[in-house]
């Protein structure tokens, strides 16, 4: 039988970069002392927007101010995009007491047929953009899904997993 040690989380993986799941980024967007220095959350859930949260967890709230929303048909790139142009790439927020984090929320859903690349540059980008000005937290539901992680660490940070 072989032993289980947890990992605590959030768990840092790069300088000024961290993974979790949910719980923690909760906990993160409703304290008013972050911790790790963490400016700057990327969301990977089923849905982008907050509410996700409080279907989650009935006592979740969080103030959150809208700064944009980014749809394929946005892109320079569209015509090229296998996605239907209405489809909802990223949402980016303040959010968290004071209005003081940066939210970025892909809708992704942790399925076979979801096919990361089209998320994985937005991803990256608000990643390195974020940690020049402090720690960036991404998580998913659970902290385990590890065909995001994995996609993003090898093709940009060179993370083994």
């Amino acid at each position: 039988m072989e032993s289980s040690i947890p990992i605590p989380m959030p768990y840092l993986i790069r300088e000024n970069l961290f993974i979790s799941n949910i719980v923690d980024a909760a906990e993160i967007l409703q304290t008013t002392t972050v911790p790790h220095n963490i400016t700057h959350i990327l969301s990977v859930l089923s849905s982008a927007s907050i509410t996700f949260f409080s279907e989650w967890r009935s006592s979740f709230s969080v103030p959150i101010k809208e700064i944009s929303k980014l749809h394929v048909s946005d892109l320079p790139t569209a015509a090229k995009s296998a996605l239907s142009p209405d489809k909802l790439l990223y949402s980016l927020e303040y959010a968290g007491e004071d209005l003081k984090l940066v939210r970025m929320a892909v809708p992704l859903r942790d399925t076979e047929s979801e096919n990361l690349l089209d998320y994985l540059q937005v991803c990256v980008d608000f990643i390195e953009r974020s940690r020049k000005e402090g720690s960036v937290l991404v998580h998913c539901f659970a902290g385990v899904s590890r065909r995001f992680y994995w996609s993003l660490s090898l093709s940009h940070f060179n993370f083994v997993y």
